[in-house]
């Protein structure tokens, strides 16, 4: 799918049974990781100056608390409360280094408590907008400043190597494992100089010449101190966005294709050391297809997020999801019923930009719409989830586009793991209110079978390969006509296609999909209005599968 464009807190006993898999550890310095001068070789153990930095990063993870905690079954970890004022640095004119340099602090203050938001005005919703609606307080603030005011926190500088910009994903990991502030070469003469004094603890810098060698180098030295409950996938040139959240669960971030031999033997030695259905792959992939087909062999849904942005902080704000009723529908009669999807809601960051955008639209609630999202932001930003339900028309519908707790191609996926993830999504689907997925790509028998199984409250599945062989193994089934158009006018062919064979005897049922980096709720109104209002009925996808429901226990299917 396509993408987009403080005070130390007291010591906590974390949820969990094991401290790897079930919380972040506070581990500040890895023993096995290189610092100092650029002729001192990768992985060399540290001598009496090593030991006395860990000793002082030890202190001072216990001065600062460590309050972030990780469930057992929860996908994604729970972040503290937010400060009751949060420091707002705007990035709106910093240089790429400065953003990641402002997001690793944010990463790891956060970790203890949010205190830091990174804010932009190329953000189209608003620089402040999911600040207010989150109904969080701030003040502005410059990065530079942030750097003194929460100096305790930090341990020193990982400075990154412009010519391989791989280092930039290391540098991610190694900031989170221990606490040092991303830096490029450029910043080092203001950081390592007065008044911020930061002295270089790791060097980056002329170590590697090629991808696969930083990202062993990363296995060997960093995954045994990382969370093996999230692997990330993040753009070497993009910075900034995801990267707080992933310094503050100290997450390794990596960027390899398993199209590629290399790259994919590099990549399995991560994830096989995952638990199926119970682990994500967040971020993005170099190509979607390559990797979701790849990760399916290990189970292990995707949630595109890699232009999600300050996460460290929204994960923090906790709240109820209030799901209103689903408006009964008009009587059953025997006429084209159809409801209109917008896509992508399985991006983390479509949901915080895009998205928020087209709910602004004047012509929402003017038709029915299914808005695809996320369940799995239920953890991640429960607040973002709770305004779109709250501040939804009754002709407004959150779906799940695609599969429930993350995003799988699950028809590749073995039958003991596709159970064990539509069991896991049941949990998130019922606390998101969703009631209809889009499943891609296919709806086997399978997976109809699973999904009836283990998730009671769905009302049905909308099949993405447009297939309409009525598997109906305990839950309904409707193909997607079309599956994924940009074009309004090849969406109202379709339709029409569609339902060139009905002869007005029995009710049809249509749903249809349209991309939602092209489509507005202006167009789907514009497209609704092009057919007879006697024949054709547009309703919620919810309400479609209420509908399909009633007319297949009265035998009008």
């Amino acid at each position: 799918m396509l993408n987009l464009l403080n005070r130390p807190g007291r010591c906590t006993v974390l949820e969990g049974p094991a401290l790897r898999d079930d919380t972040v550890a506070s581990k500040a310095v890895s023993p096995e990781s290189f610092r100092g001068c650029h002729h001192r070789a990768p992985g060399r153990k540290r001598g009496v100056e090593g030991l006395l930095i860990l000793f002082f990063a030890l202190c001072l993870s216990v001065a600062h608390g460590q309050v972030l905690t990780w469930p057992t079954n929860q996908m994604l970890p729970a972040f503290s409360k937010p400060a009751a004022v949060l420091d707002a640095i705007d990035i709106s004119s910093s240089t790429g280094p400065e953003v990641d340099l402002f997001a690793s602090l944010e990463g790891i203050v956060n970790r203890t408590q949010p205190q830091i938001v990174c804010v932009t005005s190329g953000d189209g919703e608003g620089k402040f907008t999911w600040l207010n609606l989150h109904n969080l307080n701030y003040n502005a603030a410059n990065g530079y400043d942030c750097i003194l005011k929460y100096r305790s926190y930090v341990t020193g500088l990982v400075v990154t190597d412009p010519t391989e910009p791989d280092t930039l994903n290391l540098a991610t990991t190694m900031a989170g494992v221990n606490n040092e502030l991303i830096c490029d070469p450029g910043l080092l003469n203001t950081l390592t100089n007065s008044p911020y004094n930061l002295s270089i603890k790791d060097d980056l810098r002329g170590r590697f010449t090629y991808r696969n060698e930083i990202y062993a180098w990363l296995y060997t030295n960093y995954w045994p101190a990382c969370t093996h409950r999230i692997i990330a996938g993040m753009q070497p040139k993009l910075h900034g966005n995801l990267r707080d959240y992933l310094v503050a669960i100290k997450s390794a971030t990596v960027w390899l294709d398993p199209a590629r031999r290399k790259n994919a033997k590099m990549l399995d030695q991560f994830v096989s050391s995952m638990t199926p259905a119970n682990a994500l792959y967040i971020g993005w992939w170099p190509s979607e297809g390559d990797g979701l087909t790849w990760i399916a062999q290990h189970g292990i849904p995707v949630l595109a997020s890699d232009f999600y942005r300050n996460g460290s902080v929204f994960s923090g704000v906790q709240c109820a999801i209030h799901v209103p009723q689903i408006p009964p529908p008009l009587p059953l009669t025997n006429k084209v019923y159809v409801s209109l999807i917008l896509s992508d809601g399985d991006n983390a960051q479509y949901m915080q930009h895009v998205m928020k955008m087209w709910w602004a639209s004047p012509d929402r609630g003017k038709v029915p719409i299914g808005w695809t999202i996320d369940a799995l932001a239920c953890d991640l930003d429960p607040a973002m989830l709770d305004y779109y339900w709250t501040t939804a028309s009754s002709n407004d519908c959150l779906v799940s586009g695609p599969d429930g707790a993350g995003y799988a191609h699950l028809e590749l996926w073995s039958p003991e793991n596709v159970a064990a993830f539509t069991a896991k999504s049941d949990a998130y689907l019922r606390r998101s209110g969703i009631r209809t997925i889009t499943v891609w790509d296919n709806v086997t028998a399978g997976i109809a079978r699973a999904y009836a199984t283990n998730c009671p409250t769905l009302l049905g599945l909308f099949d993405q390969g447009g297939n309409y062989d009525a598997v109906n193994h305990g839950l309904k089934t409707i193909p997607l006509t079309p599956t994924y158009s940009p074009d309004t006018n090849a969406i109202i062919s379709a339709i029409k296609n569609a339902a060139s064979g009905w002869n007005g005897t029995a009710p049809l049922f249509i749903a249809g999909q349209a991309v939602s980096w092209n489509i507005t709720p202006t167009d789907l109104l514009n497209i609704a209005n092009r057919f007879n209002t006697n024949e054709v009925v547009f309703v919620r996808p919810d309400q479609l599968f209420l509908l399909y429901r009633e007319a297949a226990s009265r035998g009008m299917q």
